[in-house]
């Protein structure tokens, strides 16, 4: 099979290419690419920034090297969540909202230009097959029968 032929590979080139346009556009925006996603899943009430990570596939060293600079920017806030004090809440500022805002625009931008490109009909039948495949991805046994054992030669 060509690399081509590939659902993966189709996948990973598309969101390269996606990646580096939200990227560049970001950038010209004042916003670092990486903040975009936290900046837009980071809810008015706070969110536990535990929760951070797997809503968007982001690995706990990066997420939190993303919040520190989120920090430094004065864009967000961490604070103990009002009932479970172990939890801490990710927070925007003022200067946080106006770059959420940003970021929302870029994304709603985007999308909504691909939208009109592709066709309305096209992207929903992307969407629903997209998430069609998430759902059995979700369930990796159905794809990769366990494989019998290696029998030992060396007897």
């Amino acid at each position: 099979m060509k690399p081509q032929d590939t659902i993966d590979f189709h996948l990973r080139w598309g969101w390269t290419k996606l990646s580096k346009l939200y990227s560049a556009e970001a950038e010209r925006r004042g916003i670092p690419f990486s903040f975009v996603f936290i900046l837009l899943h980071t809810e008015k009430k706070g969110t536990p920034s535990t929760k951070l990570g797997p809503k968007m596939g982001m690995e706990s060293t990066s997420l939190s090297r993303s919040l520190r600079g989120l920090e430094t920017l004065g864009w967000i806030e961490r604070r103990p969540d009002l009932v479970d004090k172990r939890m801490v809440r990710v927070h925007l500022t003022l200067d946080g909202i106006a770059a959420r805002r940003e970021a929302r625009d870029l994304v709603v931008t985007v999308n909504q230009r691909l939208r009109d490109l592709l066709g309305g009909e096209s992207v929903d039948r992307l969407l629903n097959e997209l998430k069609r495949l998430n759902e059995v991805l979700e369930q990796p046994d159905v794809l990769i029968s366990p494989q019998p054992p290696i029998p030992d030669i060396r007897s």
